[in-house]
Parts: structure tokens; sequence; C-alpha cells
């Protein structure tokens, strides 16, 4: 009982570190794709620049690029957060695991020492019956 109870408390562990680790992977895409959007931006404003064109357009595009970068700061510090969660979350998944692979191996000796008391006493038995059975005959 107790250990189905730890195996679930680990499996419960193991599903919250997975959660963690698909959301960073997640939020290392966005910045991914923000940092393409940013190179993109930049990329017009140079091709922007090289051409007459008014100067709001110039502030439209940097305004973009501004928001870009709160975006990317917001995202990396979202990452900083979940890798500090993660190795949280880590530590209290390895302390999961460690309880319930003691309590397994606990219940894995304790049937090992049954096996080798029922083993023992099946041979007192039968060298009982012998010799019982030898004095009988004598």
């Amino acid at each position: 009982m107790v250990l189905r109870f730890r195996e679930s408390v680990e499996q419960s562990e193991e599903a919250a570190l997975y959660r963690i680790v698909r959301e960073i992977a997640e939020v290392e895409l966005e910045l991914q794709q923000v940092a393409i959007m940013q190179d993109r931006l930049r990329e017009q404003r140079e091709r922007d620049l090289a051409q007459t064109l008014p100067a709001v357009h110039l502030v439209e595009v940097a305004e973009r690029e501004l928001e870009l970068k709160k975006v990317a700061e917001g995202l990396r510090s979202r990452l900083w957060q979940l890798e500090a969660q993660r190795l949280k979350q880590l530590a209290v998944y390895q302390a999961a695991h460690q309880d319930r692979e003691v309590l397994s191996q606990l219940r894995e000796q304790q049937r090992h020492t049954y096996g080798l008391d029922q083993r023992r006493q099946e041979q007192k038995t039968l060298d009982d019956l012998f010799l019982a059975r030898w004095k009988q005959s004598d």
C-alpha cells in the first residue's frame, strides 16, 4: 500500500517535471521566433534606410523593434524562472524516486527473506517427517 502511494507520488512529481520541461521548450521556441522577427525587422530597417521613405515609417519599424525587444526580455525572464522551477522540481522528483526505490528494495529484501524462511520451514518439516518415520522403523 505504501509502495503504491510512493509510486504514485513519484509519477506525479515526474509529470510535473515534464510539464516544466515542456514549457521551457515552448518558451525557447517563442524566443527563437522573436529573434527571427527581430532580424527581419533589422533587415527591413536597413533596406528602408537605403530608400527615401517617410520618417513615420522608420519610427514604426523602430517601435516594433522596441516592442519585440521587450517581448524577448519577458521571455528570457520567464525562461530563468522556469529553469529555477525545473531545478527545484528535479530535486523533488529525485527525492520521491529515491523514497520509492528504497521501499522497492526493502520489499524485495522482505520477499527474499520470507522465501528463505518458507524453504527452511519446509525443509525442517521434511526432516522432522523423515526422522519420525526413521524412528518408527526402528
